[in-house]
């Protein structure tokens, strides 16, 4: 007799855990848009290189990439998209310009909320290096998206801390660590301050932590890529 009421009790409490859960997660199917509801989700549109792309850890990007990590921090309320561009420039000179790619085409046509862009340190390797490029590229591509109808927020980021593995002046891929350092973040800083766009400084919170970067000393692994989540979370919250 009590293994039989302790069987109906005990069904009984999974029956309502299961119909809380099938609830919850219809209504978060509601306000996604997928039930016929109303999409009321915030988007972020992450624009970026490899950094947002999530070179680095690509076997676990979809997890470990800072935009993936941004969304399960903000949670369901929140729509992340990550249109990362490996190799891609802010500068129309570059190798790979970012303004020109699919990645760019689609992240205009997010209806994003949010516009978070860091560009910038594929633009300093030996080959892209142009100052005066830089800054108009960059602000071309900040332009558009303040041109766009969802009127979004944009966070500048400036590009993160990297260094030479070697001890070189050059880094892997031709990347200039000091121009990173000094020039590069400079013009992000006026960019940002000609557009009234709220600031991220990636370098200063990431400067000198070489533990958190992939053997080449550009890309993160994924203890880097949760402090940059963290900090974005911190800006946008």
């Amino acid at each position: 007799m009590f293994w039989e009421k302790y069987a109906k009790g005990f069904f009984k409490r999974k029956a309502v855990v299961v119909i809380f859960a099938i609830l919850f997660v219809a209504g978060l199917l509601y306000h996604s848009g997928f039930l016929g509801g109303e999409d009321k989700r915030i988007r972020v549109t992450c624009v970026g290189d490899s950094l947002t792309y999530g070179s680095g850890v690509l076997k676990t990007r979809e997890i470990d990439s800072y935009p993936s990590k941004l969304q399960t921090k903000l949670g369901p309320s929140y729509l992340v998209s990550n249109f990362g561009l490996r190799n891609g420039t802010a500068s129309e000179t570059g190798n790979l310009p970012y303004i020109n790619s699919g990645e760019y085409a689609d992240s205009l046509k997010s209806k994003p909320d949010i516009v978070v862009i860091m560009l910038g340190t594929n633009d300093t390797k030996d080959i892209n290096w142009d100052a005066d490029e830089y800054k108009k590229g960059l602000s071309d591509i900040v332009a558009s998206y303040l041109d766009l109808k969802t009127k979004p927020t944009v966070y500048l980021v400036r590009s993160p801390y990297c260094f030479s593995v070697a001890g070189q002046e050059l880094a892997e891929y031709g990347i200039q660590p000091a121009v990173v350092a000094d020039e590069l973040g400079k013009i992000a800083q006026e960019v940002a301050q000609e557009y009234s766009l709220e600031y991220v400084d990636m370098y200063q919170v990431t400067e000198g932590q070489n533990d958190l970067y992939t053997s080449d000393g550009i890309h993160f692994n994924k203890e880097g890529y949760e402090l940059i989540s963290d900090t974005i979370y911190d800006a946008i919250k």
